[in-house]
């Protein structure tokens, strides 16, 4: 099988509407709850309001820094959940949500690992220019599906089968699939975001219109988080014919 922009989604919106209870369960507490709090921490910290342009990245820098630990099991959470979503598809279906979590619990040490190598060379790739490290994140996309289909293979063979699954040509349609994912999680973050601030300006500054606002953005980041794992999946299914498994 060929590895269409088209047929990614296709599958993808399948897949969701195969397990969307248990999907929305994980997302809501793996993804939505971790980027409320996150977005809650950005608004403590005055941060990108009241930040002049001109300081913004030093801005990033100490928000990193004085919320080292919350960003950090925000980001484990969201982890966690990742690893979920791929086994509730790739581990064969009909388990309960609690035979998912235990099952991602017992397996998600070496996970981590996976992502963190990942994340090292999607880094390295950046530190260099821009488009090897694109080229690194779409080669080491599957690498976790991967994983989560055959853990027994170990973390080597994870890598392999992601790199191998991405070649050609796929690559590009990997950064596609997730380019047209960010971006319209953009707008409809800038909407939402432009409505609740319309809003609480009419309501005269009214913290529960902008408490709605910052629930409004961590429940967009979360199914757009939830959205991308799922095509993950879908990606890593339509490359299987292709590569003779």
């Amino acid at each position: 099988m060929k590895l269409s922009f088209a047929g990614v989604f296709a599958d993808a919106g399948a897949l969701w509407r195969s397990e969307r209870m248990l999907l929305l369960r994980i997302a809501g507490v793996f993804y939505v709850l971790p980027v409320l709090g996150i977005v809650l921490l950005l608004v403590g910290s005055g941060f990108p309001p009241d930040v002049p342009p001109e300081q913004v990245r030093d801005a990033i820098g100490r928000f990193y820094s004085d919320n080292l630990l919350p960003i950090l099991f925000a980001n484990l959470a969201s982890d966690f959940g990742t690893f979920a979503v791929l086994n509730l598809f790739l581990q064969g279906g009909g388990r309960t949500l609690g035979e998912v979590l235990m099952l991602t619990l017992r397996r998600f040490l070496p996970f981590l690992v996976l992502d963190l190598l990942a994340g090292f060379v999607f880094g390295l790739g950046m530190s260099l220019f821009v488009l090897p490290g694109l080229f690194a994140f779409a080669r080491t996309w599957l690498a976790a599906p991967a994983f989560a289909a055959s853990p027994e293979a170990g973390l080597i063979e994870a890598f392999r089968q992601g790199w191998r699954r991405s070649g050609g040509v796929a690559w590009l349609v990997l950064l596609g699939v997730v380019a047209v994912t960010m971006l319209g999680t953009l707008g409809a973050v800038v909407a939402a975001s432009a409505v609740t601030g319309t809003l609480a300006a009419i309501a005269g500054g009214n913290q529960i219109v902008a408490s709605i606002g910052y629930l409004a953005v961590a429940i967009i980041g979360g199914l757009a988080w939830t959205a991308l794992t799922v095509l993950r999946v879908a990606a890593y299914r339509a490359t299987a014919a292709s590569t003779g498994m």
